[in-house]
């Protein structure tokens, strides 16, 4: 299992990463008419060909992966070797890729330290993290709600069930557990692993989530800057196999 990051610079052009795109790929955006989010999602696009190909040893080259997506909308590949799984996640200012080959994979990324409103949180958060949640002030809370946020994106997405039922999803903020009762706590035993990332002066929060968790490299970056850097937390010191 390997992730990259991507950092996005506002100035960056597709046309650079064409060789690994595909009139797929740009008839797939086209639709986005936000410029800067289309060009974002062409940049990471590129990158995920990239990952793939170098996952599997380059026996298949960056433009010959096909994808499709799900009733909800999350890519998948139609082409390749079946163990191969992949999610990426998006921030205006950096993104996230994790190709597994170990098993079904979710991956969500998130400003740190969020802006949030309480009314938003009844809707997300469970009632065992709400009551977690009010034992912290300022800068501790604001960084357990992105936390909490993540894992439950990324472990929905690992499931591809979209975000229906992310408030049935609990953890524990001590350790990133699944807490016993959650709807979905009976799935491979999944694994989690929770991260910070410190990019272009800005903190941002990973959240993994693994059905199957035999191993992982370290995070490798793609077009992370020399003063980017990655580090788990407390809990989960070691994040290269």
């Amino acid at each position: 299992m390997r992730i990259w990051y991507v950092e996005h610079n506002p100035n960056a052009n597709p046309e650079d990463d064409k060789a690994f795109l595909t009139k797929a790929d740009f008839a797939e955006f086209a639709a986005i008419r936000h410029l800067e989010t289309r060009k974002r999602s062409l940049v990471v696009r590129a990158a995920l060909r990239q990952a793939l190909s170098d996952s599997v040893g380059g026996k298949v080259t960056p433009d010959a992966w096909c994808f499709a997506r799900t009733e909800n909308g999350q890519p998948i590949l139609v082409n390749g070797e079946n163990n191969l799984k992949f999610n990426c996640s998006h921030t205006s200012f950096m993104s996230v890729i994790v190709v597994s080959t170990v098993g079904d994979v979710g991956v969500d990324i998130a400003d740190a330290s969020f802006d949030y409103a309480d009314d938003w949180l009844g809707e997300v958060m469970s009632k065992r993290e709400l009551k977690a949640l009010a034992k912290l002030t300022g800068g501790k809370r604001a960084d357990a709600v992105s936390r909490l946020w993540t894992l439950k994106e990324a472990y929905v997405k690992m499931l591809g069930t979209g975000i229906a039922e992310i408030a049935d999803v609990a953890f524990d903020l001590g350790d990133d557990r699944l807490l016993s009762g959650s709807s979905h706590d009976w799935f491979l035993q999944p694994v989690f692993r929770t991260w910070i990332v410190n990019s272009q002066g800005r903190r941002y929060s990973v959240a993994l989530a693994s059905g199957s968790f035999t191993s992982m490299r370290a995070p490798l970056s793609r077009c992370l800057s020399e003063d980017a850097r990655g580090y788990s937390r407390d809990r989960f010191p070691a994040l290269a196999g």
